[in-house]
């Protein structure tokens, strides 16, 4: 047990905006919102960002791929868990939610 209250300090601790209390509030402020119909998301319209190609062997491949390396320590990554979206209320794969 005191692990578990040790685990929930921390875990107090380290939540940015009021902690573990913040963290409820926001999510009730948000079911509320969601339950009136309100869209956080609108107005903002999705675009596919410009990109460019570039050769393996190339001078620009070679420094992106070095200040990449040196980023890819403070980036973080999300791994959708397999299946469709269904218990979300919609047909398709969970990667192309809306």
């Amino acid at each position: 047990k005191r692990r578990l209250v040790d685990q929930i300090a921390k875990l107090d601790e380290t939540t940015p905006g009021g902690g573990l209390v913040g963290y409820v509030r926001r999510a009730k402020d948000l079911l509320r919102s969601s339950r009136e119909g309100s869209n956080p998301l609108e107005g903002y319209e999705p675009h596919v960002p410009e990109g460019s190609n570039l050769d393996v062997l190339s001078q620009g491949f070679r420094e992106r791929e070095t200040q990449g390396v040196k980023e890819a320590g403070r980036a973080a990554f999300v791994l959708v868990a397999g299946g469709l979206g269904e218990r979300l209320g919609y047909s398709g794969i969970k990667l192309a939610l809306p």
